[in-house]
């Protein structure tokens, strides 16, 4: 097992080489012509996995060898846990049947128990794309033209209400942001969908919310900041060169970690309380979104779908459709990608402990 101490550094070296991948010689023997490949994605239609699917599966047509049909099935259930199973236990590893997978997808296998039936650690990873996390307020909270130590002490001191799926879903990532800022008047909304909690803050039923970084473009940044429905507070940030740095879709707001130190003295965070958040931490930003071949797929398999996958995210149509968000976050690819999900998802006992206690503290949930 290990420490979650180094687990981001490994992290770190993964992102400097994740551009080279060397492919087997008899990667080029697949062909696609005539064949069908199916898209499971296990989410409902119109959340990011599915949209991420719609977008990419017309150019993996394109480009993939012998220019199969690609179909996209969508198989919602137990926040991901459903389809992942299906997927699991009977995708064939001949390069037909691939999977999206989430921050969702990473969390239910931490904390699903016995339900969960899949192992993304035996899945083999196409492409890992890092998607940002943004939060932001509703005006009524009084964070505007405060700085980010101020509005952290202001948050300490409001009832919070935070929409969510349910108390093992991704947003763990947001509720454990809370924790380490020593935010605990935290009151949880289960059974709101992304949308659903945006509309909630939106009507003010909700006080805090956040999306990921392409969701909030075109969701909230566009539509309700400069008329002030919406403040801004701070994103998650990324992991580079061994340490938080800001978000490159949205440079200009602080991190979790700015914030931790402005309202700390400029004290550096640490703890269990630390430990668990940069674990969750990758599974929503590092590890935010990806495409996986089911368990024993040959390498030269895989590296097909790689191949495809570079070539799909060279092209000028794609590129402008995907928008500038996707160009921000370097992308990992093959055994890199799953690295990166291993390390993710890879909790040491103490965080597990911690996490299993945090969860029926905060949300009378047994895990």
């Amino acid at each position: 097992m290990r420490k979650n101490s180094t687990f981001l550094c490994a992290v770190s070296a993964i992102a400097l080489v994740a551009g080279v991948t060397v492919f087997s010689a008899s990667a080029s023997a697949l062909d696609f012509k005539g064949k069908k490949v199916t898209a499971i994605v296990p989410f409902a239609e119109g959340g990011g996995s599915d949209r991420m699917a719609r977008l990419w599966m017309p150019y993996y047509s394109k480009y993939l060898p012998g220019k199969p049909r690609i179909i996209i099935r969508n198989m919602p259930g137990g926040g991901s846990i459903k389809g992942s199973n299906w997927f699991h236990k009977n995708a064939k590893p001949d390069g037909t049947m691939i999977s999206l997978v989430s921050t969702s997808n990473q969390t239910g296998q931490v904390l699903g128990g016995k339900k969960v039936k899949f192992n993304l650690l035996d899945w083999k990873m196409i492409v890992l794309e890092p998607v940002g996390t943004i939060f932001y307020t509703h005006p009524k909270v009084g964070l505007q033209g405060k700085g980010i130590g101020e509005s952290i002490d202001i948050l300490r001191k409001t009832p919070i209400v935070f929409g969510a799926k349910n108390p093992t879903a991704a947003e763990l990532r947001g509720f454990l942001a809370f924790e380490l800022l020593g935010i605990k008047n935290v009151k949880a909304v289960f059974g709101l969908s992304t949308g659903k909690q945006r509309k909630a803050l939106l009507r003010g039923e909700t006080n805090i919310n956040y999306d990921s970084a392409s969701a909030y473009l075109k969701n909230v940044d566009q539509k309700y900041v400069k008329s002030g429905k919406v403040i801004p507070l701070m994103t998650l940030g990324i992991w580079k060169n061994g340490k938080f740095e800001r978000d490159p879709g949205y440079p200009n707001l602080p991190t979790v970690y700015e914030a931790y130190k402005a309202a700390n003295g400029g004290k550096e965070p640490s703890g269990i309380e630390y430990e668990a958040f940069k674990n969750f931490f990758q599974m929503g930003v590092t590890a935010s979104k990806a495409i996986a071949l089911p368990p024993k797929t040959p390498q030269a398999t895989v590296d097909v779908w790689v191949a495809a996958t570079k070539k799909v995210m060279e092209d000028k149509d794609f590129i402008k459709k995907a928008g500038k968000i996707f160009t921000a976050y370097e992308k990992v690819f093959g055994t890199d990608a799953s690295a990166v999900i291993r390390s993710a998802i890879d909790l040491s006992p103490k965080v597990k402990a911690y996490m299993k206690k945090f969860i029926k503290e905060k949300f009378n949930t047994n895990i």
